[in-house]
């Protein structure tokens, strides 16, 4: 470990990425803060070196007395609303907490070197929208989900903020132990279930979480300000191959092999909420999900990561599965 004096603040630390982005900042030999709601399950960041903050995005003079107290060298913001009932939702968590964080940065007039915003490639959409069929920096953004949407209504925000020492990180799917919404394609194929979104074939992308923190930190402990980044492993996957994977992992040696079209998920979806709504809890197959599950592509450009930090993935799909996969039998998930 390399001993650095500074002090980072990480929010959304309790979260799936948030553990492991904490353990990777620790391991810089960085001062952590965890940035955490009181309400929030911090049994991983319990076993970690590293202190607890009870953050309140609503409470912008609370947050401007933590600030002061803290006098962090780097932020960065990773809490964010993945699934919500309303659209209103996302926006606010999304959107209008990030604008609160900054706020409450100039008011405890903190002097930082750098904060990383972590977004989403959900913020540009798919490439099905466009010419090139590859998402980058100069493509027009295409958003198919309100989540999408409120992402890129943050980075539009932020990127107006010249006085801040800003990076923007745009994650594809990431996964690896902890992570449970790919939980249900493995216990689907368990199952010997093997069921596919569409007629056509699609390119996926991927990150598995330990590069993703890997290069988070790079980043924020890099010279670039002002810079927007989308992260993948460098590769595309049809599902298909993501499939076979599990199966090999899972040592499933057949499935039922179910293609549902498009209209009959949408159909599901809708019976998926109405019945939710019930227990009050919003399902992981919904009308929002639908929209990303039906585009074909989600291909993307890395190369400005690349060139910036000499960023490579060490997990490509398949030991990153291999590992993931391990870790859900050792938890009885799979």
């Amino acid at each position: 470990m390399i001993y650095n004096s500074k002090k980072i603040l990480v929010t959304g630390a309790s979260g799936f990425v948030g553990g492991f982005l904490i353990d990777e900042a620790i391991s810089r030999g960085l001062s952590v803060h965890s940035a955490v709601r009181k309400s929030s399950n911090t049994k991983i960041l319990d076993q970690l070196n590293t202190t607890l903050v009870y953050f309140d995005f609503e409470d912008i003079d609370g947050m401007v007395q933590m600030l002061k107290d803290g006098s962090y060298d780097y932020i960065i913001h990773n809490a964010g609303l993945t699934k919500a009932k309303a659209k209103e939702a996302y926006f606010k968590v999304n959107e209008q907490y990030l604008r609160n964080l900054i706020e409450a940065i100039r008011k405890a007039d903190l002097q930082l070197d750098k904060f990383l915003f972590v977004s989403s490639l959900a913020a540009f959409g798919p490439a099905d929208f466009q010419d090139n069929n590859i998402v980058s920096e100069s493509s027009t953004p295409h958003p198919v989900t309100s989540y999408g949407r409120s992402k890129l209504a943050a980075e539009q925000y932020l990127k107006k903020q010249q006085d801040i020492p800003y990076n923007i990180i745009r994650p594809t799917a990431v996964y690896g132990p902890r992570e449970y919404d790919l939980l249900t394609v493995y216990q689907t194929l368990a199952k010997r279930i093997e069921a596919y979104v569409g007629l056509s074939k699609q390119k996926l992308t991927f990150v598995y979480v330990k590069d993703l923190v890997r290069a988070m930190m790079d980043i924020l402990m890099s010279d670039h300000e002002h810079t927007r980044y989308f992260i993948t492993d460098g590769n595309t996957y049809s599902a298909q191959e993501m499939n076979a994977i599990v199966k090999r992992e899972l040592e499933v040696t057949w499935t039922v092999p179910i293609k549902l079209p498009i209209f009959l998920v949408k159909v599901l979806a809708f019976f998926s909420e109405k019945m939710a709504g019930l227990s009050g809890k919003y399902p992981p197959l919904n009308i929002e999900k639908v929209n990303e599950l039906q585009a074909r592509s989600w291909h993307c450009d890395i190369s400005p990561l690349q060139d910036d930090i000499a960023y490579k993935a060490e997990y490509d799909l398949d030991n990153g599965l291999k590992e993931t996969i391990a870790w859900c039998k050792k938890q009885g998930l799979v």
